[in-house]
């Protein structure tokens, strides 16, 4: 079997990993010129690192992340909404952890057979020929193979080529991603939430924490530095002072957040993974597990055999549920934190354990039965 991944992203990577895991061989492109070196931080909860775990990379990727046992909720004053001891929802699964982006990433790529990835590179269009999709790529160059994965992110150009334009939807959250110095403050997940804002810190090794922030669209202006600390600069601690004293040129990493809407995205020996299938809020903290979870599925299919339409009608059907899940209780969890202050402070106070259990406890439950 000869498979194109297109994106070298979290997705493109863990599939390549789960297929050759297989025996099965990839040929991966990516548009950019080289690996990213920016590295804002990723929070993985158990149901990632179980996924991480079936590619054989948990260990090697709990030696550089630091474990995260809880989340707290505060408000803007620093008054405790909500305490949640996440280890007792994920025990049986797989542990929640936090490191950076590209500590990630350079996992996954260095678990490759080397020369895997072809940098530089980007399909463009791709045709179903027979029994073959032919794909072209940005040096004018074709190639058929048997199977096109398309892993390239929410903006995905393979999924425009062949499912068309406008999938991706901007969902009125923009947001800002750093990583700045460990103050000891912060030993888990902590997040305060204030009127249609939310800033959120997660320690991603003793020398360093992960700042995440977002507000309505409307208020974000040019995303400036100025602008992020304008809005959370009065925050009480443990946040807010370190947003308070970031530097104007700090590195910041920003986004207006889309949505993908889950859907069948399957066409003839081609499937879409990751964000470019189901790209959603990340207030389920579910990116990257949902695009891990893809690879470790989709490689189980393909190897147990059957014609490539039946595996990806199979994939389809295995995913659909757990992807669209993730993205009802993102919606939900969005309106509730940037709704009104008063309901959404006594619902996290009164029931702040068991919606956290109730939202996430379906993830625990196993990948294909």
């Amino acid at each position: 079997m000869r498979v194109l991944i297109a994106g070298a992203g979290i997705a493109g990577l863990s599939a390549t990993r789960a297929l050759e895991m297989k025996g099965i061989e990839c040929e991966v492109v990516e548009r950019r010129e080289r690996p990213p070196t920016e590295g804002a931080g990723i929070f993985l909860l158990g149901n990632a690192t179980r996924a991480l775990g079936d590619l054989g990379l948990l260990d090697e990727v709990k030696s550089v992340a630091y474990p995260i046992a809880s989340q707290r909720i505060l408000s803007p004053s620093g008054s405790v909404l909500n305490d949640v001891r996440t280890a007792n929802v994920w025990k049986d699964c797989g542990p929640c952890l936090a490191l950076s982006r590209q500590s990630l990433a350079g996992i996954l790529e260095m678990s490759l057979n080397p020369g895997t990835v072809n940098y530089g590179l980007e399909a463009v269009s791709t045709v179903s020929q027979g029994d073959k999709r032919i794909v072209r790529f940005s040096d004018a160059r074709e190639r058929e193979y048997d199977l096109v994965v398309g892993a390239a992110g929410v903006n995905s150009p393979l999924r425009s080529a062949v499912f068309g334009p406008n999938a991706a939807r901007q969902i009125d959250i923009s947001c800002w991603r750093l990583v700045v110095r460990n103050n000891g403050e912060i030993d888990g997940w902590t997040a305060m939430i204030g009127k249609g804002r939310t800033l959120l810190g997660i320690p991603i090794s003793e020398r360093e924490t992960y700042i995440y922030a977002d507000c309505r669209s409307s208020e974000f202006d040019d995303g400036s530095v100025d602008v992020l600390k304008r809005l959370f600069g009065d925050f009480a601690g443990p946040l807010g002072p370190i947003v308070a004293a970031l530097d104007p040129d700090t590195a910041v990493h920003r986004a207006v957040l889309q949505e993908v809407p889950a859907r069948r995205w399957v066409a003839d020996r081609c499937v879409l993974i990751g964000d470019a299938a189901h790209a959603s809020s990340p207030s389920m903290a579910q990116g990257a597990g949902m695009a891990i979870e893809d690879a470790v599925v989709l490689a189980e299919l393909v190897i147990k055999g059957g014609s490539i339409e039946g595996i990806l009608q199979r994939f389809h059907e295995a995913r659909i549920g757990r992807v669209a899940w993730v993205q009802k209780k993102s919606r939900a969890r969005d309106k509730l934190r940037t709704g009104s202050s008063t309901i959404r402070n006594a619902v996290l106070r009164l029931f702040g354990d068991s919606l956290y259990r109730r939202t996430y406890e379906p993830l625990t439950h196993p990948l294909l039965s």
